[in-house]
């Protein structure tokens, strides 16, 4: 159930400090969109956000649209290793 149809569940997600987040891994860097209301208006613009990232050249480009709580950072970029930094 949308959680714009479900108070409760919107209040529960609120009180443990979740909500909805667009992540994009490139090759390169993670990014994170949001917050947004509910998934259906992240799947709505994800799009647009893949698209800008493939129109600066970002390949390999894999996302998600999920709860959790607000990144530390909204772009993490790897480093030569492979691990984030």
């Amino acid at each position: 159930m949308d959680p714009v149809s479900n108070p409760l569940a919107n209040l529960l997600d609120r009180f443990r400090g979740l909500s909805v987040w667009i992540e994009i891994t490139t090759e390169d860097c993670t990014y994170y969109y949001g917050p947004f209301t509910t998934e259906a208006e992240a799947e709505q613009l994800k799009g647009q956000y893949i698209a800008d990232l493939k129109a600066e050249g970002s390949a390999k480009i894999q996302a998600l649209v999920k709860k959790m709580r607000q990144p530390e950072s909204l772009t993490v970029a790897r480093t030569r290793t492979g691990a984030r930094s």
